[in-house]
């Protein structure tokens, strides 16, 4: 299952970033309403759909990372 992650929204345009890291561009008419940057998103049948849980787990990894770089700890294993 391929995720969508929604980078921003500039005039009524969604930027969106595919597994692929490519971004590809939609009418943000086409998202569910209330989509707002860092939403993950499938898409089956034509239409996207929210992935809640995805998302979260996105955030939580993205505050980890950050809450680590501002308190300069290191850590190996961490991918940047």
């Amino acid at each position: 299952m391929e995720i969508y992650i929604l980078d921003r929204i500039e005039n009524g345009i969604a930027a969106i970033e595919n597994s692929d890291k490519a971004m590809m561009y939609v009418s943000a008419s086409r998202l569910p309403e209330g989509a707002k940057s860092g939403d993950c998103f499938t898409f089956e049948k034509g239409k996207f759909f929210p992935a809640p849980e995805i998302s979260k787990k996105r955030r939580t990894e993205i505050k980890n990372l950050l809450d680590k770089i501002v308190s300069g700890k290191q850590d190996s294993d961490a991918k940047l």
